[in-house]
C-alpha cells in the first residue's frame, strides 16, 4: 500500500513538472520576438542596457524575447531595419536616420540615446598637444560619414575656425580598433573613442585625453544618436515596442543605481578585457540626464548641418517630422 502511495506521488510531481514545462513553453511562445541591432557588443549606452534587461529579466516581465544583434552601427543598422531583418535598432546617428527616412525608408524614431557627445579624442602622450585649441589644423579622425563622431568633428573644426584657429582635419578611419592604429602610424594626430576603451592605455601614461565630449559647444543639446524602429512592426505591434523601451528606461535607472554590480554584469557579458578600474571610470563620462530616452533635442540643428555637409538636400516639413518622430512608445 505504501509502494503505491510512494507510485502515486511520482506520478503527481511528473505531472506538475510535465504542465509547468509546458506552461512555461506557452509563456514563451506568447511573447513578441524581436531582433534588436546593437552598434557595438561592448558600448556602455547601447550595449549594457541590453545585457542588464537580460540578466534582470526586464524583457520577459514586458512579454518579449529580445534577440540581440550586434554590428557596426550607421548604415548597417539603418539597412537591417528598413528590410524588416530586424525591428529596432539602438544607438545610431540622428542624421544617418534622418538621411534614410527622406528617401521613404519605412522607419520612426522612436527615443533618443544621447544627447550632448559622449566620445572623447586622445593624443599620443609625447606629443606637445594638450588642450582643445591644438587641435587647430590638425588631422581629427571620425568613423564613418554622417556617424555622430563625424558631426562632432565638424563641430569641433567650426569652433576653431570662430576662435580665428585653423580649422581641424576631419579623417574618416572607420572604428575604434582602426583608429588607435592611425594615431599610432601617424595618419592621425587625434583619435576618437568612447568609455572605456582606450582608458586602459590612458591610465598607463600611453595615452592623453586630449577633447571631452562636453566641450564640443555645438553639440551639448543635441541628441546626436538615437533608438528607431520599423514602422510597420510598430504599428502591427505597439505593446511589444512599449514594453521594450518600458524595460530599457529600468535599465538605465538600474545601471546609474547599481554601478558595481552593472560593471560585473557588464565585464562578464562583453568579455572586457579592460582592468575593472578602468570600466567602472566609464560612469565619469556619462550621467542619467544625458541618456534620458525623451526628448530628441537640437534637431533642427542636425538637420542645419545635414544641409551644410550635403547629407540633406532641404529641411524637412513640419509633416515629415511628425511622421519621423514618434514617441508615444516611451514610458
Amino acid at each position: 500500500m505504501k509502494l503505491n502511495r510512494c507510485y502515486e506521488v511520482i506520478a503527481l510531481l511528473a505531472f506538475v513538472l510535465v504542465c509547468g514545462a509546458a506552461e512555461s513553453s506557452l509563456a514563451a511562445s506568447a511573447r513578441t520576438k524581436i531582433v534588436l541591432v546593437v552598434p557595438h557588443r561592448v558600448l556602455f549606452t547601447v550595449a549594457v542596457p541590453v545585457y542588464v534587461a537580460q540578466e534582470k529579466g526586464f524583457y520577459r516581465e514586458n512579454n518579449i524575447d529580445v534577440d540581440a544583434v550586434f554590428t557596426r552601427g550607421g548604415g548597417e543598422n539603418v539597412q537591417a531595419v528598413v528590410s524588416g531583418d530586424a525591428q529596432i535598432g539602438l544607438g545610431t546617428g540622428t542624421l544617418a536616420v534622418i538621411s534614410a527616412f527622406v528617401k521613404k525608408a519605412p522607419i520612426k524614431i522612436a527615443g533618443a540615446e544621447i544627447t550632448g557627445m559622449d566620445a572623447y579624442w586622445y593624443v599620443q602622450s609625447n606629443t606637445a598637444m594638450r588642450k582643445f585649441d591644438d587641435l587647430a589644423g590638425k588631422k581629427v579622425a571620425f568613423s564613418r560619414p554622417g556617424a555622430s563622431s563625424h558631426m562632432a568633428v565638424l563641430a569641433i573644426a567650426d569652433q576653431l575656425k570662430a576662435k580665428g584657429l585653423k580649422p581641424a582635419e576631419p579623417v574618416s578611419l572607420g572604428g575604434i580598433p582602426e583608429v588607435y592604429t592611425a594615431v599610432r602610424t601617424g595618419q592621425a594626430d587625434a583619435g576618437w573613442s568612447v568609455a572605456p576603451f582606450q582608458l586602459d592605455r590612458v591610465e598607463k601614461g600611453e595615452l592623453r585625453v586630449e577633447v571631452r565630449g562636453e566641450e564640443i559647444a555645438a553639440m551639448r543639446d543635441i541628441t546626436a544618436r538615437v533608438h528607431f524602429v520599423n514602422r510597420d512592426f510598430a504599428a502591427k505591434n505597439p505593446d511589444a515596442v512599449r514594453g521594450f523601451f518600458r524595460a530599457q528606461q529600468r535599465a538605465l535607472d538600474y545601471m546609474f543605481d547599481h554601478k558595481q554590480e552593472t560593471a560585473k554584469i557588464w565585464i562578464t557579458r562583453a568579455e572586457l578585457k579592460f582592468p575593472e578600474s578602468a570600466v567602472v571610470k566609464t560612469w565619469d563620462y556619462y550621467n542619467r540626464t544625458a541618456m534620458t530616452l525623451k526628448p530628441i533635442r537640437g534637431l533642427q540643428a542636425t538637420i542645419a548641418d545635414g544641409i551644410k555637409n550635403n547629407f540633406l538636400k532641404q529641411p524637412l516639413t513640419e509633416a515629415e517630422i511628425n511622421q519621423l518622430i514618434d514617441l508615444s512608445f516611451l514610458p
